[in-house]
């Protein structure tokens, strides 16, 4: 999100993404929620929550009707995403007529978890959040005023493989 506030048309970014493969092979798994929901359930459970996919809500970036289930991955990109331009660019604008910008976040209390774009000051971590990094922001009885701000790479292929290569030493070690 953070290139709509170079003046970049959505379209584009999102295509460029793609190509430096920083989103899923199907670009709308990200615009959807979807990846970024799986992810939140993975921590949800680990935090302790008994939750299910169908219990995230989930705002998608694009109506259900330019879906997987509509229209190919090659028609979206080419012919269909650039449907979308006007309304995210107005979107940008607005938020940034107020001093703010806009993210997809993910956020879990408790056993409530969510996922979609929202309206955020740009001097907050998630704010100042630029290209393709993720941040993470702990809030608990420690961290209730002022969170716990993970920040660092979280996408492209030498992240991935990275990623990868972790979960495989940490089997290795399981079964060791």
């Amino acid at each position: 999100m953070s290139e709509l506030e170079d003046g970049k048309v959505f379209s584009f970014v999102v295509k460029e993404a793609k190509r430096l493969g920083y989103t899923e092979p199907d670009p709308r798994d990200d615009l959807g929620g979807m990846d970024v929901a799986r992810k939140a359930l993975i921590l949800a459970r680990l935090l302790g929550q008994r939750i299910n996919l169908e219990d995230i809500k989930v705002d998608s970036l694009y109506p259900d009707n330019m879906g997987p289930k509509s229209i190919s991955v090659d028609d979206f990109i080419n012919h269909v995403l650039p449907l979308l331009d006007s309304e995210v660019g107005e979107k940008v604008a607005v938020a940034a007529s107020k001093g703010n910008v806009l993210r997809y976040v993910c956020m879990i209390e408790g056993s409530r978890c969510q996922v979609g774009l929202q309206e955020l000051p740009k001097d907050c971590p998630l704010g100042r959040l630029r290209g393709s990094d993720n941040v993470v922001e702990i809030y608990s009885r420690c961290y209730k005023n002022s969170p716990l701000v993970i920040q660092g790479a979280g996408a492209g292929n030498d992240t991935t493989a990275a990623g990868v290569l972790a979960d495989i030493v940490d089997l290795q070690d399981l079964f060791n």
